[in-house]
């Protein structure tokens, strides 16, 4: 039998942890052995492989990397190739002139041996392969789909991100306005469950508040796999600010963060979404049931109305309102969760007339006080209201209740098919545990059902984006 001698110049590192894949322990072990050099008596193979290349992939396409890689074996003898492909090896052998030893007619014996070398290295990697093949088609029957899901930096975005990721069949591409940001909510969802592994979550920075960037997430989310799914899911509210906030387009950033940088990714991402290998990939748009002046939300303060769009009209990107009336930061978000049921319905009936099997759905989640979305109010009517809601009059929803709406929206089989241009609500429902809601399918307001208006804000939306 041959022997084997291992070089590393770099320190061991175990290659299992709890809950593992044997498809993750198998890439970890790749990644270790990479940098090796293998010696078989007088054979040697040098391959140093940078492994930092491979951190970002997946399980998966790492033990691909690694597994495409060709071992020839060079010997004095014989000349022996194994090529993997996908897990799958093929051999060529090849018979190459031998050496003889100065003064000696018969061929050396360390050219017998490094022939019998070459066949015992051979006999590993087809083993290796194999077992690499077995790997991989044990996890091929269980393909973890992909989902990118915007503002999973925290509530009802980062619930339903750990909830997805625990369950072992998604990879969550965690789209937040900085990467550091998706990078604690990685910390987080490992802290929620032992059971994901490292690459079922992936960290991007994606600001809505700049289509710049929104253009490189697309860009590297693309480069980086499919996409099964797209939980547009990121908001901004600046209820009682008196201050026009602009994004770096200067559009009103309410509208700019809720509609417009969503507008922009999704039709970025089509594609993507297109090639996926499910029947039917969804794309799932947070709205709220504000955009309904006739809801009990949407019916305080100024009701939702995009009005004839004069603002956006004849202001282009220095609009303030899209109706083109004075400021009012409680109405732009109400206006921008109106848009947001706008887009659904017109991107729905856009794929359906292209015979697309994208589905796009929208929902609202019900009144959820304890999440980023109150981040830019005053802190005491924040408290205030939060213990009203939740404590006096019981009829918040909890984030993981949002969560759980989310999730519903992204994997429920009732929503399977091509059930699309749907607007489901987490309404009232007095007695129903564990929260007094009921997350049903619901009609939406009377204008967000308004096809013109839909056709005209998606036209000045591309004009607005540049597509």
């Amino acid at each position: 039998m041959p022997r084997f001698h291992f070089d590393s110049g770099a320190p061991s590192h175990p290659f299992e942890t709890p809950g593992m894949s044997a498809l993750s322990r198998n890439a970890r072990g790749l990644d270790a052995l990479a940098p090796m050099t293998i010696r078989v008596f007088g054979a040697r193979r040098d391959r140093t492989v940078d492994a930092a290349r491979m951190r970002g992939m997946s399980s998966r396409r790492r033990v691909r990397r690694h597994t495409a890689m060709t071992l020839a074996m060079r010997t004095t003898m014989t000349r022996a190739t194994v090529t993997v492909t996908r897990g799958r090896p093929t051999t060529t052998m090849t018979r190459a002139t031998p050496v003889r030893a100065r003064g000696d007619d018969a061929t050396t014996t360390r050219s017998r041996r490094d022939a019998l070398a070459s066949v015992g290295l051979l006999c590993a990697s087809v083993a290796f392969a194999a077992r690499a093949n077995e790997d991989d088609e044990e996890e091929g029957g269980k393909r973890k789909k992909r989902v990118v899901i915007t503002g999973s930096n925290s509530g009802i975005g980062l619930d339903a991100a750990k909830k997805l990721a625990a369950s072992g069949e998604w990879t969550v591409a965690l789209a937040c306005r900085t990467r550091a940001e998706a990078e604690a909510a990685k910390r987080e969802i490992f802290e929620y469950s032992n059971a994901v592994a490292d690459d079922n979550v992936e960290c991007y920075g994606c600001d809505l508040a700049s289509l710049e960037s929104v253009r490189a997430f697309a860009r590297e989310v693309r480069a980086n796999g499919g996409v099964d799914a797209l939980a547009l899911n990121a908001g901004v509210e600046y209820s009682g600010d008196p201050v026009v906030h602009r994004t770096k387009e200067e559009f009103e950033e309410t509208v700019g963060v809720n509609h417009l940088g969503h507008f922009l990714l999704a039709n970025m991402l089509l594609d993507e979404l297109e090639k996926s290998s499910e029947t039917h990939p969804r794309i799932v748009v947070t709205a709220s049931e504000v955009h309904d002046p006739a809801s009990p939300g949407g019916g305080v303060g100024k009701g939702a109305t995009l009005g004839d769009l004069s603002g956006i009209e004849t202001q282009g990107a220095a609009f303030e309102m899209a109706s083109g009336e004075e400021f009012d930061a409680d109405k732009a978000y109400k206006d921008s969760k109106l848009m947001n049921v706008l887009f659904t319905y017109e991107l729905e009936r856009r794929l359906r007339e292209r015979n697309s099997k994208i589905t796009v759905n929208a929902f609202g989640p019900g009144l959820i006080t304890r999440t980023g979305l109150f981040r830019n109010q005053n802190p005491l009517f924040v408290k205030v209201f939060d213990f009203a809601v939740n404590n006096v009059f019981h009829v918040a929803e909890t984030v993981s209740g949002g969560g759980d709406c989310l999730v519903f929206m992204l994997t429920d089989p009732s929503l399977g098919g091509d059930r699309g241009g749907l607007y489901y609500n987490n309404t009232l429902s007095p007695g129903t545990p564990p929260t007094g809601h009921a997350f049903v399918p619901t009609e939406s307001s009377k204008e967000s059902n308004d096809v013109d208006e839909a056709r005209r804000l998606w036209a000045l939306s591309e004009s607005l984006v540049g597509l």
